[in-house]
């Protein structure tokens, strides 16, 4: 009698991907067939509710009592994980989505490589994503075609705490800067003192 279940080398061949994606695809389906069938018709609601399929996920996965006290106890850190991923994806999107290298280059005039040497020398903010290095667009003054003065010094004060914190800290809103947040100010009116007392008392509380 054949099998029910399709092996993951047989939907690899397929879906033309090849066994671990199949195998991480097939896994992935069962747990979110469990969860579905688990979950309330309000939570459902409130996941599709979120603008992209990575933040319905991540608002199913960051409620706990979807999530079900076995597997909260196998994967404490789920919820806080998922909400973690969420939270990155506001973050882009604050900050205007992402630019690749070559489209990088194309906005400040130089090529490829000096893209790369000018992040390599923390000279520009940008995150190492599957497809290759995406950098956020609110780094940039696309008029001027330059970065904005003063993201540099922002990026190498953070260079420790890494790039997510580096443009958590641009995109909030602080008393320091009238209530406007860092980005904003640096599109406004450059580097101030201002920039330096607040990054004293960022590293003070821990990002750096």
């Amino acid at each position: 009698m054949a099998s029910r279940s399709a092996s993951a080398e047989t939907i690899g061949f397929m879906l033309d991907i090849d066994p671990v994606r199949a195998a991480f695809q097939r896994r992935s389906m069962g747990a979110l067939g469990r969860i579905s069938a688990q979950a309330s018709t309000e939570t459902l609601t409130e996941a599709l509710a979120a603008t992209t399929d990575i933040g319905t996920l991540a608002r199913v996965l960051g409620d706990a009592n979807v999530l079900g006290a076995a597997v909260a106890e196998l994967e404490p850190l789920a919820p806080l994980i998922a909400r973690n991923a969420e939270h990155r994806l506001a973050l882009l999107g604050e900050g205007g989505g992402t630019l690749s290298a070559e489209e990088v280059g194309r906005l400040l005039g130089i090529t490829r490589q000096a893209v790369d040497k000018r992040r390599r020398m923390d000279g520009l903010l940008a995150f190492r994503r599957a497809g290759g290095w995406r950098y956020p667009r609110c780094q940039f003054d696309e008029e001027a075609h330059e970065v904005l003065a003063g993201v540099a010094k922002v990026v190498r004060a953070f260079a420790d705490a890494g790039p997510w914190v580096t443009l958590d800290f641009l995109l909030a809103a602080d008393d320091t800067l009238e209530g406007r947040s860092p980005i904003e100010a640096l599109r406004a009116q450059g580097w101030t003192e201002d920039f330096d007392r607040l990054l004293r008392i960022e590293r003070g509380d821990g990002f750096g």
